[in-house]
């Protein structure tokens, strides 16, 4: 397992923009990511008022940090200096609401690499269901270039 000082030695995401807790597995092309929802979150308060929803968008992001971390990771690039850079975000769904209290496990499966462009597969779970799915690309860029 990687806690969230390990994940940010690899991904440059601090404060509420990071969203992932933890690593609990990963491989050259797989891993999980885990995101606990909590009520004081940036969003809680405006999305909804009094009914608080993890912004889709958000759980979207939180599978391509967990990718990212994966992609990173299998470069070799583990010194913080190479971002991902989102290209694109296909077939994405929304099955189930996330609410403050949930464990967001973020399953992601690489499908294709090629240079420094990645090709993901996510699935978001909460208790075993998914609740969310996305295909996406991005581009590992050293910071400076």
């Amino acid at each position: 397992m990687v806690d969230a000082n390990g994940i940010e030695k690899i991904i440059p995401h601090r404060g509420d923009m990071r969203l992932i807790d933890e690593i609990r597995e990963f491989n050259e092309t797989s891993g999980i990511g885990i995101h606990y929802v909590r009520d004081n979150e940036f969003w809680c308060a405006g999305h909804f008022p009094d009914c608080p929803i993890m912004p889709g968008v958000l759980q979207v992001e939180a599978l391509a940090q967990t990718a990212c971390f994966i992609a990173l990771n299998a470069m070799g690039a583990t010194d913080g200096k190479t971002l991902g850079y989102f290209t694109t975000i296909d077939k994405v769904k929304f099955s189930h609401m996330v609410k403050p209290g949930d464990v967001l496990e973020l399953h992601v499966e690489l499908l294709m690499s090629k240079m420094r462009l990645y090709k993901f597969q996510g699935i978001a779970m909460v208790g075993g269901r998914k609740v969310a799915e996305a295909t996406f690309s991005a581009i590992m860029q050293p910071r400076d270039a």
